[in-house]
This record gives structure tokens, C-alpha cells and sequence, in this order.
């Protein structure tokens, strides 16, 4: 426990003190916000009366788009490290390194967390302020796990990539491989039919379905089970990540 702590305070004071760590921190907040006010304020009334209308769905119609920092955040952070060459400076500093990574996830995690959870509540009672009449209150069915998904899935995601980062060990290349991934792959593969069951249990298709505030009759599992999943993959991307950091030189 004694090392846990200046492990914790030296990967934050390294993430606090650069300034991309900030940017895209701020690039998250403004996106998700802005995009989803925006396509409210667009579309959210006729949307509103559709009969398949998920709030859900509606209010954080920009989550996906500022998912692009978190990838960014992430990576930075871990394959970060490899690029600038500091890695080797931090393992001296902190020479167990599961402690080492444990830090490393954790400052970044928490700093996606506190970011995601003042996002996911501006923008539900942004959203839910500009629909008037067709907007739902935090008490009703659904609300408050949909706003607990917003926060709950980026952070989630965070620490995903952050494991892939810790795996590939260069910036360009674990972008080159998480970008098109959950941005083309992941969406495309679920407009095949004979796929659309098997590709809900990826990472960011569990999040989608975790967000909604009701249930769809194409959905393989509820919102909660989406969130579990997520989280499992999370855990296994650590798990891998962890044994690969242990068992090869830095």
C-alpha cells in the first residue's frame, strides 16, 4: 500500500502536467455536449414522436463522437510512454510494475470518469430542458441507469484502450488499430444479419445497448448485462495487458 500511493501521485502529476492530457479532456466534454444539444435542437422533436424514441438514445446522440478523445486520451497515456521513451524512467521510479500499471490506469480512468460524469449530467438536463413537453425527468424508468451508462462506458473504454496501448507499445499503431475498429468495423459488421446477434457483445455495441432507456426486442440482453460486458472486457484487456508488461522487457 505504501508504494500505491507515490505510484498514484507520480502518473498524475506526469498526465496533469501535459497539456494533451487537457485537450482532449476538454475535447470530450465540448463534443458529447455540443453534439448532442445540437441534434436536439435539430431533430429532437420529431424524433420525440417516433414510436421506436429512446431518450437515452436522443439526449447522448454525441457520445460516440467524443469517444474519438478517449481513444486518443488513452493511448497517449500508456503507448505514450513507449514513444517519448519514459518508460524507463517510470519503471525505476516505480519498479513494480503492476503497481506501475495499476497507477497509470487508474489516474487515467478517473480522470475520464469525473470528466464523463459532469458531461452525462449537463448534457441530460441540457437535452431534456430543450424537448419541453417530450423530455423526461432523472426520476423516470430508465433515466438514471441511462445517465449512469454515459458515465460508466467511456470510462470503461478508456481503460480498454489503455490495455491495448500497454500491448502495442506505439501511439500510431494502437490508433491505427481502435479507430477504424469501433468506428467502421464494429458499426458495419452490425448491419450484417447473420452477424448483428454475435457483434452486440463487442465492447462499444454492449455500451450502445447499456445507454438506451428501454429495451429493444433485437437486443440479445438489458442495458445492465451491456454494462457487464463492457466491463469484462475491460478486465481482460488489463489481465492481458498486465502479463505482457511483466514478461517482456520495457
Amino acid at each position: 500500500m505504501t508504494a500505491v500511493v507515490p505510484a498514484l501521485r507520480a502518473e498524475w502529476i506526469k498526465a496533469a502536467t501535459v497539456r494533451s492530457t487537457w485537450v482532449c479532456l476538454l475535447a470530450y466534454a465540448v463534443t458529447v455536449f455540443g453534439v448532442s444539444v445540437g441534434a436536439v435542437a435539430a431533430i429532437g422533436e420529431p424524433q420525440a414522436a417516433q414510436a421506436d424514441y429512446d431518450p437515452g438514445v436522443l439526449a447522448f446522440y454525441g457520445l460516440n463522437f467524443g469517444h474519438v478523445a478517449v481513444i486518443v486520451l488513452a493511448v497517449l497515456l500508456t503507448a505514450g510512454e513507449y514513444g517519448h521513451r519514459t518508460v524507463h524512467t517510470s519503471l525505476t521510479a516505480v519498479p513494480r510494475r503492476g503497481v506501475f500499471l495499476a497507477a497509470q490506469f487508474a489516474v487515467g480512468a478517473g480522470s475520464v470518469l469525473l470528466t464523463a460524469a459532469g458531461t452525462a449530467l449537463a448534457t441530460f438536463l441540457t437535452t431534456q430542458a430543450l424537448l419541453g413537453p417530450a423530455g423526461i425527468p432523472l426520476d423516470s424508468p430508465g433515466a438514471v441507469r441511462s445517465l449512469v451508462a454515459a458515465v460508466v462506458q467511456p470510462t470503461v473504454l478508456a481503460v480498454f484502450c489503455m490495455a491495448v496501448g500497454v500491448l502495442v507499445r506505439d501511439q500510431s499503431g494502437a490508433l491505427s488499430l481502435l479507430v477504424p475498429f469501433f468506428f467502421l468495423v464494429s458499426p458495419v459488421l452490425e448491419l450484417v444479419p447473420v452477424l448483428q446477434d454475435v457483434v452486440q457483445f463487442l465492447p462499444d455495441r454492449a455500451g450502445a445497448v447499456a445507454i438506451r432507456t428501454y429495451g429493444r426486442p433485437v437486443d440479445v440482453f438489458g442495458p445492465v448485462t451491456g454494462l457487464v460486458i463492457c466491463a469484462l472486457w475491460a478486465v481482460a484487456a488489463v489481465g492481458v495487458a498486465r502479463w505482457a508488461l511483466q514478461h517482456r522487457d520495457a
